[in-house]
């Protein structure tokens, strides 16, 4: 039986002006967002904390790194650390390599370099980082946020 699409945060649909009450999982977690930017585990490479510096500011900054987010932006970062330190070996070397044999073949970090890919474009997907996932995200600036239900068209009726 077929999964069907992926169900979306409310927070997504909150963003992107589609929530409907009718709609949300009333048992939906709703994670307590960080005070401040977390700070990236101690064990991912040198590639993979840069991610998480980089990456950490946009996410926070539109709401949608949270503490339940934290595991899952950690795995996100050291699939591109690998990306990353993967890519630079294959760069230092050739795409392909000699056996002691002498014999040609594909370079073993290409293999690294495509798992790791492939790790990365889901997660880029799962934080609304590509431009297909964004498309169902809308953030709106500090302006707009003040005056959200007026620039809605939401107004109290007169009683």
């Amino acid at each position: 039986m077929p999964a069907g699409r992926k169900r979306l945060p409310t927070k997504f649909h909150i963003l992107n002006g589609t929530d409907r009450p009718c709609r949300r999982n009333e048992y939906e977690p709703t994670p307590e967002e960080y005070a401040d930017i977390p700070k990236p585990p101690a064990h991912p490479s040198k590639s993979a904390k840069k991610e998480w510096k980089r990456m950490s500011k946009v996410l926070y900054a539109s709401g949608l790194l949270t503490q339940l987010d934290f595991s899952q932006f950690a795995i996100y970062c050291q699939a591109w650390g690998r990306l990353v330190d993967a890519e630079k070996k294959i760069g230092e070397t050739n795409m392909v390599v000699k056996t002691s044999n002498g014999n040609p073949i594909n370079n073993p970090f290409m293999n690294i370099a495509n798992t790791a890919m492939r790790d990365c474009r889901k997660f880029l997907s799962e934080f609304g980082m590509t431009p297909s996932s964004r498309t169902r995200i809308k953030v709106e600036n500090a302006a707009k946020k003040e005056n959200k239900f007026l620039n809605n068209g939401i107004h109290q009726q007169a009683i």
